[in-house]
């Protein structure tokens, strides 16, 4: 740079150069030097406003690049190449390159500056502009790093749309921005602060991130520190240092040293070229020329050789590598014992020096399983202790709405009778049941039952499966004659007589219904009601007298054989409803025991302000084609039916509403769906119901979906759990999509849930309900994460929410069971052959390992619960949780006498999480 100057201290005519040190950079004072090519006057804001460096900005860099010894420093060294270089055009270019080394340097401190020299004046605006950016950056540096950490977090934690936009002028709304309109996940960043509203948001300060999501625009402070970078130029090249960087060569990019020679350059087509022997990538250094034992080789962060190429050619790897490919052929190291494997390209065995593969039952050993418990324990404990969802929205309306969907399994089909028959809390739904009015296969619209939608306190009724009307259960009804005669009329057949006159049959049976007994003992015990797959040794009465019952001795599954006795004593006589019609509910229990953890994790007794209500659209025996949007009945369409419902009742009641909860349970009517189909049927369901409801309501944030993946005995065969599997994937991809658990630990009726079974599943999704919303926990399932074969042997990794896993007897039906294999089962992938398993054994908190009955040579697929095992397993873990519900049952009330079990009457819900059902395709 060259040039004169006039000040009060100078002379006019001296260079530049002869000016003294600034001691301070005031806001009036101003910038001169050369930008673009030009010599031009610039102000401490034009410099802060071009921008900082991407990395860190620190406090002490900002105060030494604008102190008066820095930019001193600069002006003389500018000054001196000015002088060097005198007036000549060919040298004052040269000066402006010197000129930009020294810019360079001030670069390094944290700030990029052009060839500068202080002593101009600029207007007042542009310098208070200057100071008011520097004190924002600066104020801003310390917690930048952590502001953007936590909203880089958010967006890898919950995949949303950001799409710059570029600047925002906050004071003059430039470009104008209006409220409520804008497209999904335009971002700006605040250039100029100011107090345009924006959505309710007034406040913009400097570097805010301005927002549109979920329909409005957000406020996302100091988002845009981040962004704030420089763009240096250099007319033929950058030195710092005397290294120079520059593109004026044949090459697209040198590096040079002092004296010119060339240390690394890039071609046009991208190659690099260096002259040094050694290239760092990360931690791993590649190095050339080695010495005399290596031509080439790469090492890791300790200096150790990962392999090389010797002088004589011949490559190189360290003692602890496994294997090796040599062309064609790879060579393997087995452990057992210490030998190698060589196999050709097809990957049969050449050489065997092992031994392994002449063995038939080799499988992991003690150590191996232990580290690979101790990495998984450590893997589902970062799992667990992860953020939670953050993005999807909770119950905060007047009414917060959970709406259930799915078929038979979510709706109490034969849960009868009710127990959830009162409220305990301050729950409600919209008439006399969630369910409402008609919940069939048909074109019906919903509406409430009862007739009339205002909000009702939440209790189970009973509804008759043809009518839909509600059934009042009698009081409990027992007969308990002093004694009783049985005598066979006919097979299959069976007449029980009393001379007690005390006892009139008619006056509570009758003809064609079910009843059930108890109390006969000895080889007469067989004509006591009792379970199994499903309960059975109950009798359909065909005759009727007012001290004789005469019917037909029928089960689920099978018909029985009564066995004659004379003068009986202890023998009870009760109903067995075992019609199908509709109880008891899952999402009853689950919503009151959700509501009590929600109250409790807020220190309150009641929140009538904010209620929680729920509604059913669920209908019994239906795919989920039939279920989805245009398709069947269109019973699709009660979904958003019920919403304009509520909607209406909120509005009358002055209160707001909105959709928090999807609830789902469905799969057993899915005979023939395999994995793809079901999974984008499932996709497209959701996103239906979202898209049909949220409008209703005026809402814009997602509702969470809880999903209860199908299992037990209306687990479908198709494929390896496909459905189940489907529902699983769905889940863990999508945000705000959960698996609470399972159903197939539930005393059920061959697959679906008796009353306490109903109460049970509700209990164990409340309990991850409350972790997931109200909590914002992390969370994830039992279920199979991996798995390897070696031999006969598979060992399976587990991802255990609350470690170790246990084997306990599950319910299947009536009767609780053990199986050997603890329900899993094996396949050959390709031939779809079942592989026996002769053993499953938990061998660590979080591994299983299975022994074959053969030695697998194809690909496996490795599944638990499968339709195989009636879609149930035996493996827990060891939560320790129970329920506010306790187990009920009582005599006549038409519940079977094989759910008579004193262990559990009166008691809480054990709630530990079973393992889910899923499959794993694991190679060989």
């Amino acid at each position: 740079m060259s040039g004169t100057n006039a000040t009060d201290t100078t002379a006019s005519g001296e260079p530049l150069s002869s000016l003294p040190a600034a001691d301070t950079v005031a806001q009036t004072d101003g910038i001169f030097g050369v930008f673009a090519g030009e010599g031009k006057l610039a102000s401490p804001a034009a410099i802060v406003e071009a921008g900082m460096p991407a990395d860190v900005v620190r406090d002490n860099d900002l105060t030494q690049a604008l102190s008066s010894s820095a930019l001193g420093q600069y002006v003389a060294q500018a000054g001196q190449h000015a002088t060097d270089a005198g007036a000549d055009a060919d040298r004052a270019q040269t000066a402006a390159s010197a000129s930009s080394s020294s810019a360079s340097q001030a670069a390094q401190t944290g700030v990029q500056v052009a060839t500068i020299a202080a002593g101009a004046a600029a207007d007042a605006d542009r310098a208070e502009k200057s100071q008011q950016s520097a004190q924002s950056l600066v104020a801003g540096a310390g917690t930048a790093l952590a502001q953007n950490t936590a909203l880089a977090s958010l967006v890898a934690n919950n995949p949303v749309q950001f799409t710059n936009r570029g600047g925002w002028d906050a004071a003059k709304n430039s470009p104008a921005l209006t409220s409520g309109t804008g497209t999904e996940g335009d971002l700006y960043i605040v250039t100029v602060s100011g107090a345009t509203a924006l959505d309710g948001v007034t406040n913009w300060a400097l570097l805010d991130g301005v927002w549109y999501h979920g329909g409005a625009w957000q406020r996302l402070a100091n988002a845009g520190y981040p962004t704030v970078a420089q763009i240096f130029q250099g007319l033929q090249g950058v030195i710092a240092d005397g290294v120079t960087l520059n593109s004026r060569t044949a090459n697209a990019l040198t590096l040079r040293d002092v004296v010119g020679y060339v240390l690394t350059a890039i071609d046009g087509l991208g190659n690099i070229s260096t002259a040094g022997k050694q290239l760092l990538l990360g931690a791993t250094a590649l190095d050339c020329g080695a010495g005399d034992q290596y031509h080439f080789r790469q090492r890791d962060a300790l200096g150790r050789v990962l392999w090389g190429i010797r002088s004589d050619g011949s490559p190189a790897f360290p003692a602890s590598a496994a294997r090796a490919d040599l062309g064609p052929v790879s060579v393997t190291l087995n452990s057992y014992p210490d030998g190698i494997t060589v196999r050709d390209p097809m990957g049969f065995i050449l050489l065997d020096t092992s031994g392994y593969w002449g063995a038939k039952n080799i499988g992991f050993t003690d150590d191996y399983i232990e580290q690979q418990d101790r990495l998984q324990l450590a893997q589902s404990a970062a799992i667990m202790a992860a953020t939670g969802n953050l993005k999807n929205i909770g119950p905060i309306w007047g009414y917060s709405v959970s709406i259930a969907t799915g078929q038979s399994e979510m709706m109490g089909y034969v849960a009868i009778p009710a127990l959830s028959i009162t409220q305990p809390l301050d729950n409600i739904t919209f008439g006399e049941d969630p369910r409402g009015a008609k919940f069939g296969n048909d074109t019906n619209p919903w509406s409430a039952q009862g007739g009339d939608p205002s909000p009702m306190p939440l209790v189970a009724v009973n509804v008759n499966q043809d009518t839909y009307e509600i059934m009042d259960i009698a009081t409990p009804v027992i007969y308990k004659p002093a004694t009783v005669d049985v005598t066979i009329p006919e097979a299959l057949y069976i007449q029980i007589s009393t001379t007690d006159t005390s006892v009139d049959f008619t006056t509570n049976f009758v003809v064609g219904q079910n009843i059930q007994c108890s109390g006969f003992t000895g080889a007469a015990a067989t004509n006591n009601q009792t379970g199994g797959l499903w309960y059975s040794n109950y009798i359909r009465i065909t005759a009727l007298t007012a001290q004789s019952i005469t019917g037909y001795c029928d089960g689920v599954w099978y018909k029985w054989n009564a066995v004659a006795v004379s003068g009986a004593t202890g023998v009870h006589i009760a109903p067995l409803r075992i019609t199908r019609d509709f109880g008891e509910q899952q999402s009853i229990s689950a919503m009151n025991f959700y509501r009590q953890l929600q109250l409790n994790y807020a220190q309150v007794q009641t929140d009538n302000a904010r209620q929680l209500a729920l509604v059913s659209t669920c209908v019994s025996g239906m795919p989920l084609w039939n279920l989805s949007k245009g398709n069947d009945q269109n019973v699709f369409l009660r979904n958003p039916q019920v919403a304009q419902v509520i909607k209406n009742q909120a509005a009358a009641a002055g209160k707001t509403c909105g959709l928090f909860l999807i609830e789902f349970c469905q799969g057993g009517s899915e005979t023939t769906t395999n994995y793809d189909t079901y999974g984008a049927l499932l996709e497209a369901y959701f996103a239906d119901i979202k898209a049909a409801v949220m409008p209703i309501f005026g809402q814009t944030a997602d509702p969470f979906i809880e999903i209860v993946p199908i299992s037990g005995m209306n687990m479908p065969f198709i494929g390896y759990n496909d459905i189940c599997r489907a529902q699983v994937d769905y889940a863990f991809r999508t945000p705000g999509a959960y698996i609470a658990t399972v159903g197939y630990p539930a005393i059920d009726y061959g697959g679906h849930y008796s009353s306490n079974g109903e109460r049970y599943v509700g209990a164990m999704r409340a309990k991850i309900r409350h972790r997931v919303i109200n909590q914002r926990l992390n969370w994830r399932p039992l279920i199979m994460a991996s798995a390897e074969v070696k031999g006969s042997e598979v060992l399976i990794s587990c991802h255990v929410p609350y470690p170790p896993m246990v084997a306990t007897k599950t319910w299947r039906g009536q009767e609780d069971i053990m199986e050997t294999d603890k329900g899993f089962g094996v396949y050959d992938s390709v031939t779809g052959a079942t592989i026996p398993v002769t053993s499953a054994e938990i061998v660590g908190a979080t591994q299983i390992r299975l022994t074959l009955g053969q030695q697998p040579t194809n690909p496996i697929w490795i599944t638990y619960g499968d339709a195989n095992h009636n879609g149930t397993g035996n493996i827990y873990d060891s939560d320790p949780s129970t329920s506010t519900d306790v187990y009920e049952w009582w005599e006549g009330s038409g519940a079977p006498y094989s759910e008579n079990l004193p262990d559990l009457i009166g008691k809480s819900y054990a709630l530990p999480n079973p393992m889910i059902n899923y499959g794993l395709l694991v190679q060989v």
